[in-house]
C-alpha cells in the first residue's frame, strides 16, 4: 500500500509529514474532510501534523497518530461485510431503479477496491474505487425484478493483488411492486392455469381454461392453443374474466396452452401448460363388434399362414420371407440396427426432474440409420446416418448418442443440451437440430449433416496443400494440446473422418472474410435468444460444401433465461487460450466472453488454424494477458481487420464490441474487400 487517506473537521490545513527520523515536511494545504497521501515508502511508519487556518492566522497543530504502510507484495484482507441500505426509482429513469450498497472494510483499511457487478449476461459491469472516503456505492441503471450480484475485493496500491471476494446477492422488486400501475409495467405471469378437456363427437373437442384473477386487472388475455402438428389456435378475452373455451376442437395425444396477459405496460411473461388429451368413452357395442372383427382378421391370418407353410412343405423347399437388401460397397457402411442401439439399459434409471415432452422434433427410430462412426469421446459418439423424412425424402444426418451403460448425470446433460438447441431455434449459421429420439434410456440427437467437417481441420488442411511458406514464424503449426484440464464431461464434436470432403484446394481473402462474417451472424443471433456459447472456436465450427459455415457444439451452452451468468464449477477440464480473462479469473462466462472468443476464432482464421499463444505455455496465459499483453498481428493482416480482433480483447468487458457489431464491421471490410486490402494470402 503507496497511499493514505486521512479524515479531519472540515476546514483548511497545513499539513506536515514526518517519519522516524523526526524530521516534519510540509507536504500540502489541503480544504475538505479528508486528505490523501501517495507515493508513500513500503513499509514505513507515518505519522502528520494539522494546523488549521483561521482568520486570524493558525492554530495550534494536533499530531495524528502512527500509520505504517505495508510490505511490497501485501495481500489486503478481505472486506467484512456488504450490505444493502435502500433501493428506489432512478432519478434519470422510471423504468430502471438504483441501489445504494455499503461495505465495511477490514482492520487493514485498504483504500482501493475492484467491484465486480451484474444482473444478467449482457450486463457485467466492472469499476475501481480508488482511495475511498466513504464506503458506499450507488449503482444506477437497474432492472426490475433481477437477481444482482455484486463482487468486492480489497486491492493494494499496485492492482496485482487482489483479496478473496465478498459477495451480495439480491432482488429488485418487480415493476409492479414499485410503481402499481399498468400503464408503466406489464401484467403479472398468469397463476394457477388449468385446463379440461370435453370429448363431443368425431374426435372433436371442448377446451376450457381457467386461471386465478390477478391482484391488479389487464386489458386483455391471449390464449394459444397449439397441438403436436403445430396446429395454433388463438383467443382473446377481456382483462376482466378468469376463463375462456375453445369449442369443437380436434385434438391429438397432447395439446399445449399458453397465455399471456396485456396492458399498456406491456405483455406479461408466458405461462403454459401440456395436457395429456382424455380418451373418449367407447360405446359398449361398439367395442364388442370392434373385438369380433379383429378376431376374425387375427383367425384368417393364421389359416393364411397355415395354408403358406403347407404349400411350402408339398414342394420341399424351405419357406423364407424377403427383405429389400442393400448392396454395399465397404462392409464398414452397412446401416445398423437403430432400434437395437436404442434398447433399454435396465441399469440405469432416467432422472425423471429431467425429461422432454412429446413434440415435433421426437423422431421415429424406424425412420433412421445409423452408418459409420464420425467421432468418439469420453462419454458418447457421434455416426453420420440418414433419415427418411414425411415426405419420403432421405436426408444425411449426424447422430449424437452416448456409450453404453451412461449414468444419470449423462443422460440428463445429455436431456439439456438437446433443450438448448430447441431454445436456440433456426439459423442459416447455426447448425440445425432435425430432432431426436428420447422414448428409450439411449436417446439419441440428430443434427444436420456438414460435409466439410470442422473449421479448423479444413483450415489446416488448405494451408498444408497449397499455403506452404506463407508464414515463417517458428510455431506456425505447433498443434499443441490445446487444451488445460479441459472439460471431463467434453461434449463429442465432428471430428476429422474419411466421411468428410474435403475437396477444396484454394480460397481466397473474401472466403475467410465471409467465414467471419457469418459466424458473427450466427453469435448473434444466440445472443440475442440470450445463449452463451462458452467454447467458441473453430474446430466448434463446421463447413458445408457450399462454403456456408455453422456454430454447433452447444453442450457447454447455457440458457441465461434460466442462469444469469454462469459460473464454471467443478475441477473440469477447460480451453483457457479461448477463454476470456474475466472467465479465467473469476470462471464466470457471458456474452462478452463469448465476444473475446470470437476475437481468438478471428486470429485462428487469419492464421488458418494455427494454435492461438503459439510461443506461450498454457498455464502462463493468464499471467502473460494481466500485463496487458495481447497476441501481435499476423503478418499476413490488414490493420482494420487487427483493429476488430483486438477489440474483442478489452479488459472491460462491456467496452468490448457486440456481435452486433462485429457484423456490421465485417460487412464494411467485405463491401471494400480488394485483394490483400485486409487479408494477404499470396
Amino acid at each position: 500500500m503507496d497511499s493514505i487517506v486521512i479524515k479531519h473537521n472540515d476546514g483548511s490545513y497545513i499539513i506536515e509529514q514526518s517519519t522516524k527520523d523526526l524530521i516534519w515536511k510540509t507536504v500540502k494545504i489541503s480544504s475538505g474532510e479528508f486528505s490523501s497521501f501517495s507515493n508513500l515508502t513500503a513499509n514505513t511508519s507515518y505519522r502528520f501534523r494539522l494546523s488549521r487556518l483561521m482568520g486570524h492566522g493558525v492554530s495550534r497543530s494536533e499530531v495524528s497518530d502512527w500509520f505504517s504502510t505495508y510490505d511490497v507484495g501485501y495481500v489486503p484482507k478481505k472486506v467484512s461485510n456488504v450490505s444493502l441500505l435502500k433501493i428506489e426509482i432512478d432519478k434519470t429513469d422510471v423504468c430502471r431503479l438504483s441501489a445504494d450498497i455499503r461495505f465495511e472494510p477490514a482492520d487493514d483499511l485498504s483504500c482501493d477496491y475492484d467491484i465486480l457487478y451484474w444482473q444478467y449476461v449482457h450486463d457485467l459491469r466492472h469499476f475501481v474505487i480508488r482511495k475511498a472516503s466513504t464506503f458506499h456505492i450507488h449503482l444506477r441503471n437497474l432492472e426490475f425484478d433481477r437477481n444482482t450480484t455484486i463482487y468486492i475485493s480489497s486491492m493494494n496500491g499496485d492492482d496485482k493483488k487482489l483479496s478473496n471476494q465478498t459477495t451480495l446477492t439480491f432482488v429488485t422488486p418487480s415493476c409492479l411492486e414499485t410503481h402499481n400501475n399498468l400503464r408503466i409495467c406489464p401484467p403479472e405471469k398468469v397463476k394457477g392455469l388449468r385446463i379440461t378437456d370435453i370429448y363431443k363427437h368425431d374426435d372433436l373437442y371442448d377446451v376450457s381454461v381457467n386461471w386465478d384473477k390477478p391482484s391488479k386487472e389487464p386489458d386483455n388475455y391471449t390464449i394459444q392453443l397449439e397441438t403436436l402438428r403445430e396446429n395454433k389456435i388463438f383467443l382473446t378475452v377481456p382483462g376482466n374474466v378468469t376463463e375462456a373455451h375453445f369449442l369443437n376442437i380436434k385434438l391429438e395425444q397432447q395439446y399445449k396452452v399458453s397465455i399471456i396477459a396485456d396492458s399498456v405496460g406491456g405483455s406479461s411473461p408466458i405461462s403454459w401448460k401440456i395436457n395429456d388429451c382424455n380418451a373418449p368413452i367407447v360405446n359398449e357395442y361398439s367395442l364388442y363388434w370392434k373385438i369380433i372383427i379383429s378376431l376374425a382378421i387375427l383367425i384368417t391370418i393364421v389359416i393364411l399362414m397355415a395354408i403358406c407353410m403347407y404349400q411350402c412343405k408339398r414342394r420341399k423347399k424351405p419357406c423364407s420371407v424377403q427383405h429389400t437388401q442393400v448392396r454395399v460397397s465397404n462392409q464398414n457402411t452397412l446401416p445398423t440396427n437403430t432400434p437395437k442401439l436404442l434398447q433399454e439399459d435396465k441399469n440405469v434409471s432416467k432422472d425423471e426432474n429431467i425429461s422432454l415432452p412429446l413434440d415435433k422434433f421426437e423422431l421415429s427410430p424406424q425412420k433412421l440409420q445409423l452408418r459409420d462412426i464420425l467421432g468418439r469421446g469420453a462419454y458418447g459418439i457421434v455416426r453420420f446416418g440418414t433419415f427418411q423424412d414425411d415426405f419420403g425424402a432421405v436426408i444425411n444426418v449426424a447422430v449424437k448418442g452416448l456409450r453404453d451403460n451412461p449414468t444419470v448425470d449423462e443422460i440428463n446433460n445429455f436431456y439439456r443440451e438437446i433443450q438448448i438447441m430447441k431454445s436456440a431455434g433456426k439459423h442459416p449459421n447455426i447448425v440445425s437440430l432435425i430432432g431426436y429420439c428420447t422414448i428409450y434410456n439411449k436417446p439419441l440427437l440428430i443434427v444436420e449433416y456438414c460435409s466439410n467437417g470442422d473449421l479448423q481441420t479444413y483450415l489446416r488442411k488448405i494451408w498444408k496443400n497449397t499455403m506452404n511458406g506463407v508464414f515463417d514464424y517458428k510455431s506456425q503449426f505447433t498443434f499443441e494440446q490445446d487444451f488445460h484440464n479441459y472439460e471431463n464431461d467434453q461434449r463429442n464434436r465432428i471430428v476429422e473422418n474419411s466421411l468428410y470432403d474435403i475437396q477444396q484446394e484454394y480460397i481466397t481473402a473474401t472466403d475467410l472474410l465471409n467465414f467471419a462474417r457469418q459466424i458473427a451472424n450466427g453469435m448473434e443471433f444466440l445472443s440475442s435468444n440470450r445463449i452463451v456459447h462458452r467454447d467458441l472456436a473453430a474446430r466448434n465450427i463446421l463447413v458445408c460444401s457450399d462454403n456456408i459455415v455453422k456454430i454447433s457444439d452447444f453442450g457447454l451452452s447455457r440458457d441465461i433465461y434460466q442462469e444469469n451468468v454462469y459460473k464454471k464449477k467443478g475441477g473440469g477440464k477447460l480451453p483457457l487460450k479461448w477463454m476470456a480473462i474475466e472467465a479465467l479469473t473469476h470462471q464466470m462466462y457471458t456474452t462478452r466472453s463469448d465476444v473475446w472468443s470470437f476475437g481468438i476464432l478471428l486470429w485462428e482464421i487469419v492464421t488458418l488454424g494455427c494454435t492461438p499463444y503459439p510461443d506461450v505455455p498454457t498455464n502462463n496465459v493468464l499471467k502473460l494477458l494481466k500485463t496487458g499483453y495481447r497476441m501481435e498481428k499476423p503478418p499476413n493482416c490488414g490493420e482494420n481487420l487487427y483493429n476488430i480482433m483486438y477489440s474483442c480483447w478489452h479488459l472491460r468487458p462491456q467496452s468490448r464490441p457486440t456481435f452486433t457489431e462485429l457484423r456490421k464491421d465485417l460487412d464494411t471490410l467485405l463491401n471494400n474487400c480488394t485483394d490483400s486490402k485486409y487479408l494477404n494470402l499470396n
